[in-house]
């Protein structure tokens, strides 16, 4: 194989340019002047070229199968235009072989032609309770570190080190778990060819919390010995981690989206995920992920069922998005002037975790409908288990607007909000940061109303303006539809209250057999109940309360049973 990567293009060149020669000696280009010899090296030439595209991977992209079909009639095309004697004869044949590549691929492939099995192609959606997949806040684990605010820290690391700075750059940051623990990766990149040429190696990669952008680690060794990443995207000629990967048994596989993990050990991997088209030359679906060792370039096959588990994304962007707009697009056909039940992916596509599990999360909206969502889906990134929820709530975008628009003199830009629960309602949590990217404030904003939101210095402040706003304006409705309202009845062991605002909430912790419970903290203003303000340690409550995974727990209903009237 790599006397064909050397060979190849000499051949090639040599016998078109032999070609193109006698052509051109040739007085009006009559192919019958021409002799067999002169046709003879002509498909050489193409043979050789095509070979060189195709088999030898000179281009750093996957062919796909329709490039493949459309590589193969073009060769046949042309094969047959130099070697038929008769210019009409080869001019025909290169229409035929125009209407095959595009007959062919419309047939096969068209949207109009195929649009249920567009549709289709997402699969089944389940339905179950939103606080199950959105994660609690938790302010000291919250990840909300954002790619630029990690690429940030990342290259003031970087130059920390003047040696390694001039040699290396760094690659694109990827969010992962590592460890039980959220954090972006970058592996260091070759800073232009030369660079590549005189180094061959790059010393390993820098890795940022997910939580805590000053935590950067510039990771050199492993198990005590120096790294030394030899394939990757910006690695040449067979350092290419995409053209190793074709060279090594995998060049008529289709392989796309080549992302950086580490193992749970450290070892640096490229996993590029494996796919077929399913409808024609479309229809992309992933099969199982290529993993490819950056230093010493092992290349394995998973199939679907048998991914390690340290690996975080099978399931690409791209298709994810594609699906999901089929899927929308294509609810009642390809024939739909009117747009009836049609709907749009609103927002970026992005990546959030929950209970150490990766979903791409997209936001759906109505055709024509641009500032509010009519729901959202939850993708498992590993085996595309769709997950759907029908909440009417506000988009990403205004979302960010809102909080952006608390301070606008200090003119702070959002990360982009990330979902999570708090008090059993669906809320975006963002960082605000300034024009050198820090993160100086933190907002919070109600999926469902972005006129309840708060910001504040730290993410713990933020949390305690954002409770303060929700309990004054939340009602049992306010509340997720899919969060379940708990009854308990139980003593009140402490109480304690606090005036935020023009409002006294209260805090209490309640005797209760219930194990879940022993650490909860229940919350409510007077607002909800006025027999709050006469509640004493060691009254027998019956409450209604919000069944969220947080600690703190939102009442709805409030009854203390040994204030007189009962």
């Amino acid at each position: 194989m790599s006397f064909m990567l050397f060979a190849l293009p000499f051949v090639a060149v040599f016998a078109l340019g032999f070609f193109l020669v006698r052509v051109s000696s040739v007085s009006g280009y009559r192919n019958e002047s021409l002799s067999f010899v002169d046709r003879l090296v002509g498909v050489v030439g193409v043979l050789s070229a095509a070979l060189w595209f195709g088999v030898a991977g000179v281009l750093p992209l996957s062919l796909g199968y329709f490039s493949s079909f459309a590589l193969i009639v073009l060769t046949a095309t042309a094969v047959a235009a130099i070697a038929l004697p008769n210019p009409m004869a080869s001019f025909g044949v290169g229409i035929l072989g125009f209407v095959v590549l595009i007959g062919g691929s419309f047939l096969t492939s068209a949207e109009m032609l195929h649009a249920q099995r567009y549709h289709a192609l997402l699969g089944k959606e389940l339905q179950s309770p939103l606080d199950q997949h959105l994660p609690p806040i938790d302010i000291d684990q919250a990840p909300l570190v954002s790619e630029d605010m990690a690429h940030l820290a990342m290259e003031k690391r970087l130059a920390e080190v003047p040696a390694l700075g001039s040699q290396v750059t760094l690659g694109t940051p990827v969010k992962q778990l590592y460890r039980g623990k959220l954090v972006w990766v970058s592996f260091l990149e070759h800073r232009g060819f030369f660079k590549a040429m005189s180094n061959a190696t790059t010393p390993g990669y820098v890795m940022v919390s997910a939580v805590n952008p000053s935590e950067v680690h510039l990771v050199q060794t492993l198990q005590g010995k120096p790294m030394a990443l030899r394939y990757l995207p910006s690695g040449w000629f067979n350092d290419n981690v995409e053209r190793h990967t074709w060279l090594n048994g995998f060049a008529r596989l289709g392989l796309t989206d080549f992302t950086a993990e580490i193992d749970d050990e450290g070892r640096p991997f490229y996993v590029a995920t494996a796919y077929e088209n399913t409808i024609g030359f479309s229809g992309s679906e992933a099969k199982g992920v290529v993993t490819i060792d950056a230093q010493s370039g092992e290349t394995k096959l998973y199939p679907t069922a048998q991914i390690p588990t340290w690996v975080d994304r099978v399931q690409p962007m791209e298709f994810v998005r594609d699906q999901v707009a089929n899927r929308g697009h294509y609810v009642n056909g390809w024939l739909n002037p009117s747009d009836k039940d049609r709907l749009r992916i609103s927002g970026h596509v992005d990546l959030v975790y929950s209970r150490e599990r990766a979903y791409w999360m997209v936001g759906l909206t109505s055709v024509g409908r641009d500032s509010g969502l009519v729901g959202f889906m939850l993708i498992d990134s590993k085996t595309k288990e769709v997950h759907r929820f029908t909440l009417p709530a506000v988009t990403e975008d205004v979302a960010a607007k809102a909080v952006e628009n608390v301070n606008p003199e200090k003119h702070y830009a959002a990360t982009n909000p990330l979902p999570f629960i708090v008090e059993g309602i669906p809320t975006y949590v963002m960082a605000l940061r300034d024009s050198q990217g820090i993160a100086r404030a933190y907002g919070m904003v109600s999926m469902q109303n972005h006129q309840v939101l708060a910001t504040g210095e730290t993410l713990s402040t933020t949390l305690r303006n954002y409770e303060s706003k929700m309990t004054s304006n939340k009602t049992a409705a306010d509340i997720a539809s899919d969060v379940k309202m708990q009854a308990l009845k139980a003593k009140v062991v402490r109480i304690a209250s606090e005036v935020r605002g023009n409002t006294t909430h209260y805090f209490l912790v309640l005797e209760t057999p219930e194990a879940s419970l022993q650490d909860a903290m229940f919350t409510g203003t007077s607002d909800l109940s006025e027999e709050l303000v006469l509640t004493r340690v060691g009254d027998s409550l019956e409450v209604e309360y919000a069944a969220t995974r947080s600690r703190v727990k939102a009442l709805t209903k409030f009854d203390n049973t040994d204030i007189k009237g009962h």
